[in-house]
């Protein structure tokens, strides 16, 4: 039995996830946690890392790699044995457990000060080897998310030699992320032996089959020659959430063609998908454009940036930092990124929560309606996903009200959206409409999972 080691290596962090798919015994091609970890503050004196070990898959795991040829000796894996991607794992695996056979998780924290990313991935192999003898010698690749992969990447690749230089020369389209992606990536391969391969699995990829009307500037073509256009962002986000609606809208019997992706967190962005395909997203050069977001403003006028630095005595650098961090909910509610909190203080008629709220909702229905052309006219599902489209009913409800007369009457039904869609399939509005919203939640590390089992 072979497992997947996912890193995410950024600027002051680290997550790892050990994965192994279902699909080999059982049918699901869910793949499903062993081991979580995760590091932050790297580099500073407040360095900590977390790691959770689900022990019954741990030894499952184990136990069939060591005993591959007889079929005895081996326990069916379970769903239930696996780790949840939700600070809540721990809970929600101990309401799985059975007498017979109790969900044992192994969950320990080190604090250390300067801690470097080569350390915190040493750190988390240790420890894993420390607590199950064995385990780390079933991995079978090492997956990377990869923020930005340029034109030059329109699919998973195997890192080589040619292939970290190629991630390098577009590393300055995304100065803030693909540098730490990269030395997450030699930290593996120094880590790991020669027959367990990296896989870089590009943000960008997924959009790459974008037409050029959808990505190209109206600008003169010699900006162009310097990479300016539009890439696209949460592909691998839009990309697992997308064969998981169309899965379960072929289960519905429902149309699955025309499909639009609101991925809504902290970070957001709307994508029409056409077969399978991006044909074009909100999210552009950078992660700053498109909808507001929680600090980012999202696209505004651009001469705004030379009219803010002469009237207010800030360099353009200055103004741009605060559109990426002081704007968007933060900014228009006075101090506040959380839409949970934003809700609460609507509630009590803040005037500055309820405008945030109001423009959000506004903007972000303004982009799906628009992206109802790129989709040819006619959508089959929306789909939520990510922390606030996951789970604030509130927002998906507004958003459906305002879309309701463009998408047919879409209706949302209450009973299904107060409890996210996971009682019917993920299905948030009433059975009547032709077009429904969904929920369904992202999952990006199993996505890089699918995506490097191609290469093992």
């Amino acid at each position: 039995m072979k497992t997947i080691l996912v890193l995410n290596t950024g600027s002051s962090s680290v997550k790892a996830s050990l994965l192994y798919s279902e699909s080999e015994i059982s049918g699901n091609n869910e793949p499903n946690r062993i081991v979580t970890a995760h590091g932050e503050r790297l580099g500073t004196q407040d360095s900590f890392l977390r790691i959770s070990i689900s022990m019954n898959a741990a030894n499952s795991i184990l136990r069939q790699h060591q005993n591959t040829d007889d079929p005895g000796n081996k326990r069916e894996l379970k769903r239930s044995d696996s780790l949840q991607l939700t600070s809540r794992a721990t809970d929600r695996q101990k309401g799985n457990a059975t007498e017979e056979q109790p969900v044992l998780i192994e969950e320990f924290a080190i604090n250390e000060p300067n801690m470097s990313h080569k350390q915190a991935i040493t750190v988390i192999i240790e420890q894993i080897k420390a607590h199950v003898p064995g385990l780390m010698e079933t991995v079978a690749a090492v997956g990377h998310r990869v923020v930005h992969g340029g034109d030059k990447f329109s699919e998973a690749s195997l890192v080589t030699d040619e292939v970290l230089n190629a991630i390098q020369n577009v590393s300055h389209l995304a100065p803030l992320h693909n540098p730490s992606n990269l030395e997450g990536i030699r930290i593996a391969k120094a880590v790991f032996p020669e027959n367990v391969p990296s896989i870089a699995v590009f943000d960008t990829a997924f959009h790459s089959t974008m037409p050029a009307h959808a990505y190209t500037y109206p600008l003169p073509k010699e900006y162009a020659h310097h990479q300016i256009r539009k890439y696209g962002f949460h592909g691998t986000s839009v990309k697992y959430v997308t064969q998981v609606a169309t899965r379960k809208l072929k289960q519905l019997n429902k149309g699955h063609r025309n499909l639009i992706v609101a991925h809504l967190g902290n970070g957001a962005s709307v994508t029409a998908v056409v077969d399978g395909k991006g044909v074009d997203t909100s999210m552009e050069f950078t992660p700053l454009s498109g909808i507001m977001m929680g600090t980012r403003s999202g696209s505004v006028d651009p001469s705004i940036i030379s009219y803010a630095s002469q009237q207010m005595n800030k360099t353009p650098e200055e103004v741009l930092n605060d559109l990426n961090k002081k704007s968007g909910l933060y900014g228009v509610s006075g101090g506040h990124n959380d839409m949970r909190v934003i809700i609460e203080r609507a509630s009590n008629c803040d005037p500055d929560a309820l405008l945030a709220l109001e423009m959000f909702v506004y903007i972000l229905s303004k982009y799906i309606a628009g992206f109802v052309v790129s989709c040819g006219g006619h959508l089959d599902a929306l789909i939520f996903t990510a922390g606030i489209g996951e789970h604030s009913p509130l927002i998906r409800k507004l958003t459906i009200e305002k879309l309701s007369g463009i998408l047919g009457g879409m209706r949302v039904d209450a009973e299904r959206n107060e409890h996210d869609g996971r009682h019917s399939d993920g299905v948030i509005t009433e059975d009547s409409q032709s077009c429904v919203a969904m929920v369904i939640p992202t999952d990006e590390e199993a996505m890089i999972c699918r995506e490097c089992q191609a290469f093992i």
